[in-house]
């Protein structure tokens, strides 16, 4: 029994991206902490076991990665009280701060790639962490930012859809009358309507809040939600009597929603599109992208 029975996992599935050594990991863990140094007990995953001090309040293993973009993957578990409150991110954000390394930490969406960097400077920058291939000893490629990282300058700079539609947005609108309306598959009349009016409510949600809660948003995927508006238009016909006049209802407040945020543009984004699918030839007044 090693006692770690006595933890509370806070911050495990970190990443750095220098190869700290155990010493100044120890330190910048202790200061982050506010604990003094002998309480971080720091080992390597791959090392000998035995010597640990296991009655440690923090206990910090890494594993030295294969070349990548990452140098070490840290576990660390804290006692409750030495803990006191700190997030994944405020741990990530501190010891990138103090070692000059940024450090990666899980992003809230649940996708396996999704995760934020804690850079020195103190921002929380989206990423894409993908394994250079399927081997179990593979090393870690960071393919894409959502603000250029110092010291990952391979990445490409973008904003991540995974992200953005990960992000949690209330649409009260669209709630209130699918609340009420039968599920389906996407196959179906009725799950086309539960997706296609979901996504026109968050664009509406998004644009009346200037974007929030990231600030961006990307063209393609502002096309994207065009088309669920489409999407609306074909399936009113087809719902029936019985909920017809709710799809309108709740239509009409999520179209006025989009009316008032943007500005009407003669290109259009598309040519060809009739005049009664307006949503077409309007653009936001402020582009994220």
């Amino acid at each position: 029994m090693t006692g770690t029975e006595r933890y509370a996992p806070l911050l495990g599935n970190l990443f750095t991206v220098a190869a700290l050594p155990p010493a100044g990991l120890r330190r910048a863990v202790a200061e982050v902490l506010s604990a003094p140094d002998e309480a971080v007990d720091v080992a390597d995953a791959d090392g000998d076991q035995e010597g640990r001090y296991w009655q440690a309040p923090v206990l910090c293993t890494y594993r030295r990665l294969p070349p990548g973009d990452l140098a070490l993957e840290l576990d660390i578990v804290v006692e409750e009280e030495t803990a006191d409150g700190l997030t994944e991110e405020g741990l990530a954000l501190g010891l990138a701060e103090r070692t000059g390394s940024s450090v990666l930490y899980p992003s809230e969406v649940d996708i396996p790639s999704a995760y934020w960097v804690g850079t020195p400077d103190g921002r929380s920058v989206g990423c894409r962490l993908e394994a250079e291939d399927t081997d179990d000893d593979a090393g870690y490629r960071v393919d894409v930012v959502e603000e250029p990282v110092r010291d990952l300058p391979g990445a490409r700079v973008e904003a991540l859809p995974e992200i953005l539609d990960g992000q949690h947005i209330d649409t009260p609108l669209a709630d209130a009358f699918l609340a009420g309306y039968p599920t389906g598959t996407t196959a179906t009349v009725e799950g086309r309507v539960h997706y296609a009016l979901h996504i026109w409510a968050r664009l509406g949600r998004r644009l009346e809040s200037d974007w929030s809660p990231s600030g961006r948003y990307r063209e393609d995927l502002f096309h994207r939600d065009l088309k669920a508006r489409d999407d609306l238009a074909d399936a009113l016909p087809c719902v029936g009597k019985a909920y017809a006049d709710g799809l309108r209802s709740a239509l009409q407040g999520l179209d006025s929603i989009f009316r008032e945020h943007t500005e009407e543009w003669e290109a259009g984004h598309k040519a060809g599109v009739p005049a009664e699918r307006w949503w077409w030839h309007r653009r936001p007044r402020s582009l994220p992208w």
